[in-house]
């Protein structure tokens, strides 16, 4: 069927709980020569700020140079809805959902109790359901990129998947079952979750990892798939080692920082551990030491760990580079670690050493990056930091320079063109595959 520009309409709100919906119709400046495909997303591909938006926009900027894509996402609140609309100028179309929380804890919780998966749960929409199903009826979708295990059930069964899993997300829930409350329950989704993990991968056909680990533990559960990994890269024009300007009431102190989202719980927790268990010891060897939690949304125990003494928790900064670069030491101590962690690729494309938990350094696979330090016990932190603290800060060049090499977004993001050809070609030869 031949590609029209026929506006696709939004259909009437079903959902009670939805909050917002905002949707476009093509692109009239897009290509049609191009193939067109389906892009569904769990969160906005865009600005790259974080997690899963860095990933998803490298990734939908290059496939748009190739295809025509139809962007379907979820937004957590108005501004990622804008964001959202600042891609019709790539995008054939765009459609954005905006999700309420409280209405997909409830979808979710009620998915649990019937026996079925919560994540999963949270993510459902069946208006953005009727939506996918209404687009693909008027356009010629050569294939679906399913950006998150989540998204999978909005797939088009006549239409071939590729799927970016990113990580086995069913395994961090078994680690929560391990250190948090309602230990029982975490492993309940858990179990749930490793269930519609693997019938997503056997709907796809190619799944996509972002380490060799997950690729080969996806492999223990689900045997026989196509699978691919493909390592993030990072942005190496932005992080390009200079220095900058700290804020004033930064300028000239001495300080260890952690940087990333404050309301995430592998953050919070790796940052407890440390300023708890480790970073008091470095205090005590160089009182003037500061430890800054750097990053957005911290929550109550987060702000908390300022009654320890040399804490800082500043909330999100206009700028992390700065920071980067002027502080005498970088960590990513995280407990729970699931694919690879942007933060420590951003201190290495500045040139900065990141030393980082067991969990962390696990993630690289057999071949850690250069300048990654791999910390196993809190006595080997302390070690380390102690010695690292007492240097200048400056920019590596060795590391800087194997950074951009092992982790450029042009080159990794080749793996991902190559596996949707090859989805598309399946598609052309032998139809679809089947949708959960």
């Amino acid at each position: 069927m031949a590609l029209s520009h026929k506006h696709i309409a939004p259909q009437e709100n079903t959902d009670q709980h939805a909050e917002g919906i905002a949707a476009s119709g093509f692109n009239p400046g897009s290509d049609i020569s191009r193939p067109s495909i389906l892009f569904v997303s769990m969160c906005v591909p865009n600005p790259p700020e974080k997690g899963e938006k860095i990933r998803s926009f490298h990734l939908i900027h290059r496939l748009a140079k190739q295809y025509q894509v139809h962007l379907v996402c979820f937004a957590r609140n108005d501004l990622e809805v804008a964001a959202a609309h600042g891609l019709q100028n790539i995008c054939s179309s765009v459609y954005v959902e905006k999700l309420s929380s409280v209405a997909a804890v409830i979808r979710g919780g009620f998915r649990l109790t019937v026996g079925g998966c919560l994540n999963a749960g949270y993510y459902w929409s069946p208006r953005m359901k009727q939506y996918v199903d209404n687009l693909t009826r008027h356009s010629d979708v050569r294939a679906t990129l399913v950006f998150a295990a989540v998204m999978t059930p909005y797939a088009p069964k006549s239409i071939p998947v590729l799927l970016d899993m990113q990580d086995v997300d069913s395994e961090k829930w078994f680690a929560y079952a391990a250190s948090r409350r309602p230990g029982f329950l975490y492993r309940l989704e858990a179990k749930r979750l490793r269930n519609f993990e693997r019938e997503c991968a056997h709907t796809a056909q190619c799944t996509v990892l972002t380490t060799r680990n997950e690729e080969l533990l996806l492999s223990t559960f689900v045997p026989g798939v196509r699978t691919a990994y493909l390592e993030n890269g990072v942005d190496v024009e932005y992080f390009n080692g200079m220095a900058g300007t700290l804020p004033g009431s930064f300028a000239g102190r001495r300080f260890i920082a952690f940087i990333g989202t404050m309301n995430y719980y592998p953050n919070i927790d790796g940052c407890q551990w440390f300023a708890r268990d480790i970073f008091p010891s470095l205090r005590r060897q160089d009182p003037a030491l500061e430890f800054l939690i750097i990053g957005k949304q911290p929550v109550k125990e987060v702000r908390e760990m300022e009654a320890i003494d040399g804490v800082i928790v500043t909330g999100g900064v206009e700028d992390v580079r700065p920071f980067i670069a002027g502080a005498r030491a970088l960590v990513a101590p995280l407990r729970i670690a699931r694919g690879i962690q942007n933060k420590v690729l951003e201190c290495l494309a500045m040139g900065r050493k990141s030393f980082v938990s067991d969990a962390v350094a696990r993630t690289f696979g057999s071949l850690l990056p250069h300048g990654v330090v791999a910390c196993a016990t809190n006595s080997d932190f302390v070690r380390e930091l102690a010695s690292e603290s007492e240097r200048k800060p400056e920019c590596d060049p060795e590391i800087r320079r194997a950074a951009c090499t092992r982790f450029s977004w042009g080159q990794n993001l080749q793996i991902m063109a190559k596996e949707l050809e090859n989805v598309i070609a399946v598609g052309r030869c032998a139809g679809g595959g089947e949708h959960l």
